[in-house]
């Protein structure tokens, strides 16, 4: 597994959340599994899917991945209320990744899965 982000990604891009958005996907997509059923490599959803980054072809699990750089605290800001709320009351749950990073070496520090 490698712990370093691909910063030849981000060349051209001066938005410190696209940054963080190119770097953390291309990170899960390139060093992640599935975590419910071990299937090697995830799939990701195209862009702006309401909480949903990446899926499971075997599984059909459903993943959102939360990124940010220090640490996670008790609470996750997410974009939508709304949707989050409706999602998680819905019979298809998503599962988290929670990925949180150091910006100034850009190396991932830690990796959990909900």
């Amino acid at each position: 597994m490698n712990l370093s982000f691909n910063t030849k990604l981000i060349e051209g891009y001066s938005s410190n959340s696209q940054i963080a958005r190119v770097l953390t996907e291309n990170w899960v997509r390139e060093n992640s599994y599935c975590p419910c059923c071990g299937e090697i490599s995830l799939n990701e959803f195209q862009n702006n899917k309401p909480v949903a980054d990446f899926y499971c072809n075997k599984c059909h699990e459903e993943f959102e991945l939360k990124s940010k750089k220090g640490s996670f605290s008790n609470t996750i800001t997410d974009g939508a209320y709304s949707t989050m709320i409706e999602r998680i009351n819905s019979n298809q749950n998503p599962n988290f990744f929670f990925l949180n990073y150091d910006k100034n070496s850009l190396k991932r520090l830690c990796w959990s899965c909900f």
